[in-house]
């Protein structure tokens, strides 16, 4: 049976795209902007209990809530916390941690949602299409923005490490001491070391599934105990078994995301 889940990984970013899920309560180190591909609405929880109809909205890292698309299709944008786009976008959010978005503002962008959900777009467009969203809301295009040199060095530490480096040692690379480093990082980045850390493992292991490793061999490449243990991450944060992901969902990667976050970008 051809699948109609698909996950497209790129560096700083993935789109997941599926025609229909229920999650129970998960939250996650990326923030992510949801848009319906009819334009018809889907309903998100949070954790307090209020529910929100909406065709669009934006989720910020680490805000609890429940998903229910109910056969009007979903594009997930998700984006690393480290990310330009996030802190372009994290700009527009406003400490709000659920905010609905106008899915007008996508203008022509929506004629590429239902080829996207069928598969017909190429890695390109579909690349494009996911900074042409993050614009549509920013109204500004991508473009660098500066961070603490001391910051993006242990950035790259905890992503070369997946996220299994210990504190004293990231802030050694930093040149501060931890409880400065923790204060100024989760000033820069907007999560804390930590949470970082985790969301690096949990991307990478993303990564291990383009291949065709057993779950138990993804787990342990990417530094879980067991296979169990991967799954109870993968639910909290996604609300999908690492089982579904490997059998029903296609994911692809393009050259810089499996460099950036293969096995072999272990040091």
């Amino acid at each position: 049976m051809a699948t109609h889940n698909f996950l497209h990984l790129w560096d700083d970013r993935f789109l997941y795209i599926t025609p229909a899920i229920q999650s129970g309560l998960t939250a996650r180190s990326s923030a992510t902007l949801l848009a319906s591909v009819s334009g018809h609405p889907f309903t998100l929880e949070a954790a307090d209990g209020t529910r929100v109809q909406c065709t669009a909205a934006l989720v910020a890292p680490h805000v609890s809530r429940r998903l229910d698309v109910d056969g009007c299709g979903l594009l997930s944008l998700n984006l690393d916390p480290a990310s330009i786009a996030y802190r372009m976008l994290a700009k527009r959010m406003g400490g709000h941690g659920i905010q609905p978005v106008d899915a007008r503002r996508f203008g022509r962008l929506r004629d590429d949602f239902e080829p996207a959900q069928r598969g017909a777009l190429p890695d390109d467009r579909l690349q494009l299409l996911s900074a042409k969203l993050v614009e549509a809301i920013t109204e500004y295009p991508e473009v660098a923005a500066p961070i603490d040199p001391r910051i993006d060095r242990v950035l790259q530490s905890i992503r070369a490490h997946a996220g299994q480096i210990a504190l004293r040692e990231l802030a050694a690379v930093a040149c501060l001491s931890p409880d400065r480093l923790t204060h100024l990082f989760a000033e820069q980045v907007g999560v804390s070391v930590k949470r970082y850390a985790l969301w690096t493992k949990v991307r990478r292991t993303v990564q291990q599934f383009t291949g065709h490793r057993s779950l138990t061999d993804v787990a342990l490449v990417s530094g879980f105990t067991d296979a169990a243990h991967m799954s109870r991450t993968f639910q909290r944060y996604f609300g999908l078994a690492p089982s579904f992901l490997a059998n029903q969902v296609s994911v692809t990667a393009d050259a810089q995301a499996s460099h950036a976050w293969g096995q072999h970008g272990l040091h």
